[in-house]
């Protein structure tokens, strides 16, 4: 999957790609502030901080249905959400308005916005290029459910389907869940399926007994073979495969409502 694990740190490649267009931005500030003139060379934070306000800000007004259910989740910047297109809105805009009456450190307060995003674009490009196509289908070895039952998931080619791997002692697969099984309620079209990884029946068992919410069904798979067939470097991870079973988006890490949405539009299609 598209992730890199440092230690315990789980970093989706998304991320680290904006991560180091930042590190860009700020060196051509710094570098601009040595050489030209002295002001540039503190612009780098205020155009991150404009830049990351605006970014967050435009996300949430495209998904504001998400949002309106759990208004507070606006700030959990973890979760991701960000329009880079605001992004970089914000930032020109806060380069302008701080050197305004002064065109010529207007124009080169946009040299670190462009050196930024020339870094994002081409790692995202050249991901995009080197990437192998994806291949992964839904697995068809039988896994043992809650209530005792074995299934293969790919007996459910045919219609969509979630997989979301997941452990009780996980603390974003604990805050996601709710959010998942809300979706599968409201999408009945799209067969969902809660994989436990690596854990016993009774503490699986346990777990759901505690919640206020139901997940169906749930899955054993105490060799956590799901994890390494589908090479995801962490937990949580909530594979979407479309009707003909191929794996069509993956998301490492927390997921918010509004990206599950996103995931699940074109598998609604």
């Amino acid at each position: 999957m598209d992730a890199v694990t440092i230690g315990p740190l789980m970093l989706p490649l998304p991320r680290l790609f904006a991560l180091l267009a930042l590190v860009a931005l700020l060196v051509t500030a710094s570098l601009l502030g040595r050489r030209l003139h002295s002001e540039l060379g503190t612009l780098g934070t205020p155009l991150i901080i404009s830049g990351g306000i605006a970014a967050r800000l435009g996300y949430v007004l495209g998904h504001l249905d998400a949002y309106r259910a759990e208004p507070w989740s606006v700030l959990f910047f973890w979760q991701g959400g960000m329009d880079p297109l605001w992004a970089v809105a914000g930032a020109v805009f806060y380069g302008l308005w701080h050197f305004r009456g002064r065109r010529r450190l207007q124009r080169l307060a946009q040299l670190p916005v462009v050196a930024g995003l020339g870094v994002w674009l081409g790692l995202n490009g050249g991901h995009a290029w080197l990437a192998e196509p994806a291949t992964a289908t839904l697995a068809d070895q039988a896994l043992p459910r809650m209530d005792g039952e074995r299934l293969a998931l790919d007996q459910w080619q045919g219609q969509p389907v979630v997989v979301n791997l997941w452990a009780s002692w996980c603390p974003p697969c604990r805050r996601e869940m709710p959010r998942l099984a809300e979706e599968a309620e409201r999408h009945p079209q799209v067969r969902f399926a809660f994989v436990n990884q690596g854990e016993e029946r009774a503490t699986v068992a346990a777990y759901l007994e505690r919640q206020s919410f139901s997940l169906a069904p749930v899955f054993l798979d105490r060799q956590a073979r799901l994890r390494t067939r589908y090479e995801a470097p962490g937990l949580p991870a909530t594979l979407f495969f479309d009707r003909e079973g191929r794996l069509v988006d993956a998301h490492v890490g927390e997921i918010s409502r509004a990206a599950l949405r996103d995931a699940l539009q074109p598998l609604l299609e």
